[in-house]
């Protein structure tokens, strides 16, 4: 135990702390654990920071991949008017020098000129087909480092989740290591105890006693609880004050349990200010506290003298 504030009498509030054992352990169980949190949030945050990066990049190189094929398309399409306008040269000087208007220099630098259209038309071709080869890998590469920050950001997750899961579980045990007022009331019974003592589990240390109105209750005999009812009149005579000097606490019956306890049926009754005034002032003297013992009376019936005797009188000539 760390630490203890139990004073008999001392009232408490619902939830206060009346003592605590030592838990430094399970503390630094949870700052560790805890430290782990933080730094998986870290990387969290970074690799949530790559996975936008990485989004944003395949967007805008896709977005400039159909710029670059288009400008190849169009360079391979320019090379084809090239190529078929230098065909057309081409045949028709081949034509003229045929009628010999033309001579065969010039013709054949036309043709020259033809062949070399075509190889640059096919050159422009195959560039189209290198470019969309290259963008689709590109972006296959990028695609790829994009799934793998969602596979580690997902892995992450789970650990994280393992981590909160473990600091719950630490914070579960820590509070099992403080013991706190179930209900507000006062300390009706305590156990004095100093720092460092050693408790064993379920070890009673302290008693609230509760601010609700106090309650008579008593344990009767199966055979006679059968006759008693919510609302009958119930009187307590007290042992530790004669009910002749000090007179009886009186209440009403408010519930009779229906399973018997060590053989025995629990009865309870709320109380009332009345008592029997059996001297003058007795009223004042009798103190209505937790704890007190006695014998408890109920009021099963009320006969008169002459019905009372005449019921005698017949359980007597009864054979």
């Amino acid at each position: 135990m760390s630490s203890a504030s139990l004073a008999l009498g001392r009232r408490v509030a619902v939830g206060e702390l009346l003592l605590e054992l030592d838990s430094r352990g399970l503390q630094l169980a949870r700052a560790e654990v805890d430290a782990e949190r933080q730094g998986l949030l870290t990387e969290l945050g970074a690799l949530a920071g790559e996975h936008a990066a990485l989004a944003a990049a395949i967007e805008a190189f896709e977005a400039g991949g159909r710029t670059r094929q288009s400008e190849a398309s169009a360079s391979a399409q320019e090379a084809q008017i090239a190529a078929a306008f230098a065909r057309t040269m081409s045949e028709r000087s081949e034509s003229l020098r045929g009628l010999g208007v033309e001579s065969s220099e010039a013709a054949e630098l036309l043709q020259a000129r033809e062949r070399g259209s075509a190889a640059v038309a096919t050159i422009r071709r195959l560039q189209v087909a290198r470019t969309r080869a290259e963008l689709g890998e590109r972006l296959a590469t990028m695609r790829i480092d994009l799934a793998r920050t969602s596979r580690e950001e997902a892995e992450l997750q789970r650990v994280l989740a393992a981590k909160i899961a473990a600091i719950a579980t630490l914070d579960h045990q820590i509070d099992q290591h403080s013991l706190r007022a179930p209900i507000a009331g006062r300390l009706g019974g305590v156990v004095p105890l100093q720092a460092g003592a050693v408790l064993t589990r379920g070890a009673v240390v302290a008693v609230v006693i509760s601010d609700d109105p106090l309650r008579i209750v008593g344990r009767f005999t199966p055979a006679g609880v059968g006759r008693i009812r919510p609302g009958q009149p119930a009187r307590m005579r007290l042992d530790g004050f004669p009910w002749a000097e000090f007179g009886s606490l009186h209440g009403r019956v408010a519930a009779v349990a229906s399973e018997a306890e060590d053989g025995l049926v629990r009865v309870e009754c709320d109380m009332s200010e009345q008592t029997d005034e059996m001297s003058g002032g007795t009223a004042s003297k009798i103190p209505a506290e937790h704890g007190l013992t006695g014998v408890l009376e109920v009021e099963v019936e009320s006969v008169s003298p002459a019905a009372l005797l005449l019921r005698t009188i017949g359980q007597a000539l009864a054979p």
